[in-house]
């Protein structure tokens, strides 16, 4: 590590723009979770918005995808199989699985089918949203280009880290 002036301010790391694929049916629901995203505070999340799994696979097929934010029930069908598809299409992508419906066998199902978090909708808050988001990306979330080092400190003076860290 070694200490450098620089003009900027302090900080963490810079988040990237996450786009994040939400399946959700429901019009309210939908603009709830949008809401939410907007008043990320560490995060900048694009929300692709589809109201059908037939609406879902065209976002993946046209848009990098970093996260998929699924409603359990899609009115006449649950979301398990799309979520399936998905690990098949797209190894590696976190799912999330929103619902109303927070009994153990639901879980149970999504985790089965590939899901990293499930969340309850009614107990949804948006720092509780943005913290399991921020959970399931992990270091992902944040820019950490190779050739910009990560630099914490206060206006003026910086520590600069290019590499491993000792405490």
């Amino acid at each position: 590590m070694r200490a450098v002036r620089h003009e900027g301010g302090c900080g963490l790391s810079q988040a990237r723009t996450i786009n994040a694929l939400l399946l959700e049916d429901d019009d309210v629901d939908a603009k709830l979770i949008a809401l939410q995203a907007a008043g990320f505070r560490m995060l900048d999340m694009r929300v692709l918005r589809a109201r059908s799994t037939a609406e879902a696979r065209e976002h993946v097929d046209h848009e990098r995808i970093d996260l998929a934010i699924l409603d359990f029930w899609l009115g006449c069908e649950s979301s398990l199989r799309f979520l399936a598809e998905l690990g098949a299409r797209m190894p590696g992508l976190p799912a999330i699985v929103l619902t109303g419906l927070s009994m153990p066998d639901v879980r149970e199902m999504c985790g089965s089918a590939g899901a990293v978090r499930f969340l309850d909708k009614a107990s949804l808050t948006g720092e509780a949203f943005e913290a399991a988001i921020l959970g399931v990306l992990g270091p992902r979330a944040f820019r950490s280009p190779s050739a910009e080092p990560t630099r914490y400190g206060r206006p003026g003076l910086t520590i600069v880290q290019t590499g491993r860290c000792d405490r």
